[in-house]
């Protein structure tokens, strides 16, 4: 007899990508050995395959540990509803090939009240203020939604809002994608992967304040009445009217590099001016020193290059994860700190990139069952 409960949390951990090297070695024996497991895993799967649930999973809240987020999701009660309703439906056709049954998926409880807009999954999500979601996976785009006008392209959407509009919209860029936005105030943001920014739908006080996490290149239109200034997990940004690019992958430190203009730094202890052509990086403790940047190596993401100088293997695996979206491990820890030189074109699949690595010497690679990389 199964543990159905088990193989729940499992299968969801594995979802989710929290689960433990020893909980996958787990799963994938009961998947081998119980057709049962097979059964409740498609099961759970299918239930997360909706536009829905994927605009969902890409707008969990960074400060929310993950574990909190699968924590509560576990907990459903209509998960184990379906998995057992379709595992007795299934043992019952397996016993008695000649009933047919005809199975209506019962609805979903704590379902979201939001409305989603386009069929692609794991595209970039934009919430509104009202809590709708809406996905800009689709070539072509027009949805007015109250006091709000999105006309989205390829990759870019521009928004448009009357001055009567208020609240904070979100825009979630998921690994493996980049986006452009135009804000209300014509100020246009290129996010890289993995990245969010928080946003007025019209800009209608005394300043022009967005919030981002992760990385973008803003270029920033001019309003000598009302500075634009950028929240950072650490730090604020001022400015008037500038082209800049920061930073906040790393969680101990955000750098932000100047390509023209001014604009004003300001942290818990100290305030700087930048200035065009110098960077930053700052960390909390240490002092701000202004140091003179490469464009092609730090501008390089917006073209879909990733320019890299005695760069760890670590660092390059960080990476690849926001931009191709995978999980990497390393069969031999020390394999990490090996440092090398070169760039990876986001234009070209992935393997080109790690075969000329391995053509090195001193990198070696596969891919698993489950298409998880390992280095070693």
């Amino acid at each position: 007899m199964i543990d159905e409960t088990q193989i729940e949390q499992l299968v969801l951990d594995e979802l989710g990508g929290i689960i433990t090297p020893e909980d996958s070695a787990t799963l994938k024996k009961l998947l081998e050995e119980e057709p049962e497991a097979r059964i409740i895993r498609n099961a759970i799967y299918d239930q997360f395959s909706g536009p829905e649930e994927q605009a969902f999973l890409a707008l969990s809240p960074e400060n929310l540990p993950l574990e909190q987020v699968w924590a509560k999701i576990r907990k459903r009660k209509w998960i184990r509803v379906i998995v057992r309703t379709t595992l007795t439906i299934v043992l019952l056709a397996l016993a008695a090939p000649s009933i047919y049954i005809l199975f209506i998926k019962p609805e979903k409880l704590d379902k979201r009240t939001a409305n989603v807009h386009g069929l692609s999954l794991k595209t970039v999500a934009l919430q509104l203020p009202d809590g709708e979601i809406v996905n800009l996976g689709s070539p072509q785009q027009q949805v007015t939604l109250g006091d709000v006008t999105l006309n989205a392209q390829q990759k870019q959407l521009s928004i448009k809002a009357n001055k009567s509009g208020k609240g904070i919209a979100t825009i979630t860029v998921p690994s493996g994608k980049d986006y452009k936005i135009k804000l209300a105030d014509g100020t246009e943001v290129q996010l890289n992967s993995d990245s969010k920014m928080l946003f007025p739908v019209s800009f209608n006080g005394r300043t022009r304040e967005v919030t981002i996490e992760g990385e973008a290149y803003l270029s920033v239109a001019k309003d000598v009445k009302r500075p634009f200034i950028v929240h950072l997990p650490k730090s604020t940004i001022h400015v008037l009217g500038t082209e800049f690019n920061v930073n906040t992958y790393d969680k101990t430190y955000e750098q932000i590099a100047l390509i023209k203009g001014a604009i004003k730094l300001k942290t818990d202890s100290t305030t700087l001016m930048l200035k065009p052509g110098f960077s930053v990086r700052y960390q909390q403790g240490q002092n701000l020193q202004m140091i003179r940047f490469d464009p092609e190596e730090i501008l390089a993401w917006r073209v879909g290059t990733y320019v890299f100088r005695a760069t760890t293997i670590d660092e390059l695996c960080k990476v690849m994860k926001r931009w191709y979206g995978i999980k990497v491990v390393y069969d031999n820890p020390n394999t990490g700190q090996r440092r090398f030189t070169g760039y990876i074109d986001k234009s070209r699949p992935m393997r080109h990139f790690l075969d000329d690595l391995e053509f090195t010497g001193h990198f070696n690679y596969y891919f698993d069952n489950d298409s998880v990389l390992h280095i070693r």
